[in-house]
């Protein structure tokens, strides 16, 4: 009997920065104006809100300009969050 190993899904990170808007995934088909959050170490990654609609988030776009807290998952340079203080 083979058994496949259980994956349990990886924990929420905590990441805090500065949030603005701006044009990313220049020169492609996707390029578009969107809310990323520049970290503390220096990273930008586009923000989403979980549930939301990935291009046009109301809640997310009261976010540019303000330093948060966001807790959520990274995939790649997005960060897929579900709360922000």
């Amino acid at each position: 009997m083979i058994r496949k190993a259980s994956k349990s899904p990886a924990p929420p990170v905590v990441l805090c920065g500065h949030v603005a808007r701006t044009r990313v995934r220049h020169g492609t088909g996707s390029e578009h104006i969107a809310v990323v959050l520049r970290t503390d170490e220096g990273e930008e990654l586009i923000l989403q809100r979980i549930g939301a609609n990935p291009f046009e988030d109301p809640e997310g776009e009261k976010l540019v300009g303000h330093r948060v807290t966001v807790e959520g998952y990274r995939l790649g340079n997005v960060f897929r969050y579900r709360s922000a203080r």
